[in-house]
């Protein structure tokens, strides 16, 4: 082929490979880190929380109720406490999660009809383990209530089922989309592997340009193109869409299926949306690139704009929670959106017309890039017309 455009595509998809540090961040980063973060969360859910607990009525239907905590897959009772021991003790010394004490009373007082309450320690450092534990608890003590009810009233030859409905007249049945297993690794490894992928595609772009210029082959990449500054700009964005597609073949083909992770919605929505997500970055990296002619600075730049992409996306607290300029700030990234059209596709399974409008938002972006890109352009003129009676557009 004597194209221009192929030249500079097939002269990139090299250059991109001979760079050690492109290679490190197509191939070596990924790999580690997808399959590491995978290997961390592999278990999925929690199971066995362990706790310890305190009875201090040590009658039947204590024992009872510890029985249950026993028996729960989410709970692991590792220790009884006594009442000897310190409560902040038990939590450094034993490495519980959670302490249930049970009152003294506690079984007169049921049955006595008198409200009881059973506390709960939790160690919330981590908040996880408070969720989990407060839902384990209201679960194990519905059951108990429950059994308490039935064999009160089993004496007087009355149907169980007519008095539950009269003592616990709303019943909730819950039913989870998206994640109904509680799963972490369906609910972390994505996000975090697809906010790598924005991290990796966007830094190499930043050298898309600068690297040429450091180089000195900045001329032959322009003399390669006949001069003509599209063919540079397209040539090199479809070496690096090639790199980026890559990128989604190595999470969505391999990592994915590995760990397990299924995908509820369309992949062909899943694909345009990553195409824009991509070229959106690329983009803003060629334009990066071509404003700062220092690679450090630029890449500078692409770490303090895509760092906190994880932290703003709402993936982790929700934006409208955020005070009004970090929520802003969230705005500002790509990732944000993109994310919330992801999730839409990857576990709600929903329509096309529901993303329309974050790739909208998404278009936006890819319309600022092009614009930093033109920018670039201009301030480099004198780098970019070296021959300006062959150059062409």
């Amino acid at each position: 082929m004597n194209l221009p455009f192929y030249h500079i595509f097939k002269r990139e998809m090299l250059r991109l490979a001979r760079l050690k540090s492109t290679r490190n961040l197509f191939i070596i980063v990924p790999v580690i880190v997808f399959f590491v973060l995978g290997s961390i969360y592999y278990k999925g859910a929690l199971r066995e929380v362990s706790v310890a607990v305190y009875d201090n009525d040590n009658s039947e239907l204590s024992r009872t109720y510890i029985r249950y905590l026993e028996a729960s897959p989410n709970l692991k009772v590792t220790y009884y406490m006594s009442s000897n021991d310190a409560i902040e003790d038990v939590f450094v010394k034993n490495e519980v999660q959670g302490i249930f004490y049970i009152p003294k009373d506690f079984h007169k007082d049921v049955l006595k009809s008198i409200p009881v309450q059973l506390k709960i320690y939790t160690n919330s450092t981590n908040i996880v383990f408070g969720n989990l534990l407060y839902k384990s608890a209201e679960q194990i003590t519905q059951l108990v209530s429950a059994g308490v009810v039935v064999k009160s009233i089993a004496p007087l030859g009355i149907n169980p089922d007519k008095i539950l409905g009269t003592v616990l007249p709303i019943k909730v049945n819950t039913k989870v989309l998206a994640n109904p297993q509680y799963n972490y690794v369906y609910y972390l490894l994505p996000g975090l592997a697809t906010v790598l992928l924005q991290m990796i595609i966007f830094f190499a772009a930043t050298r898309a340009f600068n690297n040429e210029w450091k180089e000195g082959t900045y001329e032959d990449l322009y003399r390669t193109a006949n001069g003509n500054i599209l063919t540079i700009l397209f040539g090199k964005y479809l070496a690096y869409m090639i790199y980026g597609l890559s990128l989604c073949g190595l999470i969505f083909a391999i990592v994915f299926p590995v760990f397990g992770i299924p995908i509820y919605g369309n992949i062909g929505y899943l694909l345009i949306l990553l195409l824009l997500f991509l070229t959106v970055n690329i983009c803003l990296g060629f334009g990066i690139s071509l404003i700062f002619k220092s690679e450090v600075i630029a890449l500078d730049m692409a770490i303090f704009y895509n760092s906190p992409a994880f932290v703003f996306s709402g993936f982790t607290f929700p934006i409208w929670a955020m005070p009004w300029f970090n929520s802003m700030y969230a705005q500002a990234i790509p990732y944000t959106h993109f994310l919330t059209a992801f999730l839409k596709i990857y576990q709600l399974d929903t329509p096309f017309y529901s993303i329309v409008p974050e790739l909208r938002k998404l278009t936006i972006f890819l319309v600022v890039g092009i614009l930093i890109i033109i920018t670039g352009l201009i301030i480099n003129r004198k780098i970019i017309f070296l021959q300006p009676k062959t150059s062409a557009i």
